[in-house]
């Protein structure tokens, strides 16, 4: 169970590292880099329905993923210098933290 949360949590983090690598790389064009901001917003091209903003999250610039529309249900990342959370949102407005860690540290937590 932890090695699939973890497995989760890796790849919805990436998938938030793709969104920001996809926006501007069009067919035949070549990806760039792109620098964001606290309060940026970051969406991937075509119909993934994923975005991703900048926001402080404990006083960490935070890159926030999760997929537009009804977030009742579904999940989210949050990841910066700091650590990694993967949320499941209970309401439109309300997330509990099913996974949690810290970079460079071997503990994890998975939350039921």
């Amino acid at each position: 169970m932890n090695r699939l949360l973890a497995f989760l949590a890796v790849l919805t983090a990436f998938a938030g590292l793709a969104a920001i690598a996809v926006l501007g790389a069009g067919a035949g064009e070549r990806s760039r880099t792109l620098i964001v901001r606290a309060g940026d917003i970051v969406r991937v091209a075509g119909d993934a329905n994923v975005g991703c903003r900048v926001r402080l999250h404990d006083g960490a610039e935070t890159l926030d993923c999760r997929r537009a529309g009804s977030l009742t249900g579904s999940y989210g990342t949050l990841l910066n210098k700091n650590e990694v959370l993967v949320v499941r949102f209970v309401s439109g407005r309300a997330a509990k933290i099913v996974f949690a860690a810290k970079h460079g540290s071997q503990k994890i937590t998975c939350c039921h």
